[in-house]
């Protein structure tokens, strides 16, 4: 079992968005995916990045004010597809796409993945099937970006789960592929039902805490973003609740690293040149 990150494109905001108080000029969310080699699964996906597909989903209103709220910047060799195949990994044989929430970063390069089954939260999936117009664009869901047959693919966590239980952080995990090294885990707030993952070998151990902060330093310093991001999050007290559960658990396991999706921190572990 292993595990790399990989990044296929970026959007802008200003810094002060993940740091009010001392943020200056404009920075980077790199779309980071993680592909996750499993010896009874093959390769597994977790997110996708970006694809062009974003500029398709976003041409008309009101799925617009998304392109201008996170303009896009990606080259085509940049997709995860793109990546793949210079691993030598052919975009069809990939069997499970996990899907940390459904914000257009993380999934929009899921229509490369056809013969995927698509693992989700049940909340998670609830919230993109009920969302539509413009509450769904507020919650930074576009539905373009799904494929045709998504209902069909889509394999519910709970469902799913071999074993699901609370840790000593109260962090929820889910034990998916019967592999210690590696569990799902619930990180309530910024999206309704986001998902991340424990993974911990020989060379290494990580809490990847995906959007649960954009920040590594805002997250360690209790600086939280600006408010303005209510207007989108889930659950700003959730979002809160999250972030103390994982110092909790870093505190009890100061050998994982914590990761978060766009973070400086994060682009160490980045194989490909970005």
């Amino acid at each position: 079992m292993n595990i790399r990150f990989f990044a296929s494109g970026y959007c802008e905001a200003h810094e002060k968005i993940v740091n009010p108080l001392n943020g200056k000029g404009v920075s980077k969310f790199y779309a980071v995916w993680a592909l996750i080699y499993l010896p009874e699964f093959g390769n597994i996906l977790f997110d996708t990045g970006y694809t062009k597909e974003f500029d398709k989903a976003t041409s008309s209103f009101p799925e617009r004010f998304y392109r201008w709220a996170t303009p896009l910047h990606l080259k085509p060799h940049q997709t995860a597809k793109a990546l793949l195949g210079n691993e030598g990994i052919n975009a069809d044989e990939i069997q499970y796409v996990i899907i940390s929430h459904f914000h257009a970063d993380h999934i929009a390069g899921l229509k490369d993945f056809p013969n995927a089954k698509i693992i989700c939260s049940k909340l998670a999936y609830h919230e993109v099937m009920t969302s539509k117009g413009v509450r769904a664009v507020s919650k930074g869901i576009l539905h373009k970006l799904l494929p045709d047959d998504f209902e069909n693919r889509v394999v519910l966590l709970e469902d799913f789960a071999k074993n699901i239980f609370v840790n000593d952080a109260g962090i929820t995990e889910f034990d998916v592929f019967n592999h210690s090294s590696f569990k799902l885990i619930s990180l309530d707030g910024h999206a309704k039902g986001m998902l991340g993952f424990l993974y911990k070998d020989e060379k290494q151990a990580i809490l990847y805490a995906t959007d649960a902060s954009w920040s590594y330093e805002t997250y360690q310093q209790g600086i939280l973003p600006s408010k303005i991001v209510k207007l989108f999050f889930d659950s700003w007290g959730d979002f809160i609740e999250t972030q103390n559960k994982i110092r909790a658990f870093e505190t009890a396991h100061a050998e994982f690293s914590i990761l978060f999706t766009h973070c400086a921190k994060t682009l160490n572990y980045i194989a490909n040149e970005i």
